[in-house]
């Protein structure tokens, strides 16, 4: 959450420097509304689970809530940036890549002879989705 924070604001921050709008689809915002509510989901789970002494949770609990509302705060930034770069009539440009699109993965170790092996499976979109064109070079002239 705190990584896809720090991109989401060193986007922003770069967009109100360069006096360009942001993207309209912070791809870094959403991946961190999303972790938290992975991370709520989690902790949801945890507490059920475990009868616990509520000292023992309390400080997962409280990086948990400051990481919660560190994403708020994002949020609300971005919101914030978007509405300027409207009001400051901040110049708009094309996206000449596409953004990065999370994926989830696994790797599985496989120990054949003497040889070592590795196979990483990426769960996402396929390689032929029209979302993962290979960027053209502008043409000259």
């Amino acid at each position: 959450m705190s990584a896809e924070c720090g991109k989401a604001l060193k986007s922003l921050a770069s967009a109100i420097k360069t006096t360009t709008v942001p993207s309209s689809e912070n791809v870094n915002v959403e991946n961190s509304k999303t972790a938290v509510q992975d991370l709520k989901i989690a902790l949801k789970a945890v507490s059920l689970e475990h009868d616990q002494d509520l000292l023992q949770i309390l400080p997962a609990a409280t990086v948990a809530s400051i990481l919660v509302e560190i994403v708020i705060c994002v949020e609300k930034i971005s919101e914030s940036v978007h509405g300027l770069s409207n009001l400051a009539h901040f110049k708009s440009i094309e996206p000449t890549v596409s953004p990065e699109k999370p994926h989830r993965g696994s790797i599985k170790p496989v120990s054949e002879g003497d040889s070592d092996h590795a196979v990483i499976t990426i769960h996402g979109t396929s390689p032929d989705s029209p979302g993962n064109e290979t960027p053209k070079a502008p043409k000259l002239g």
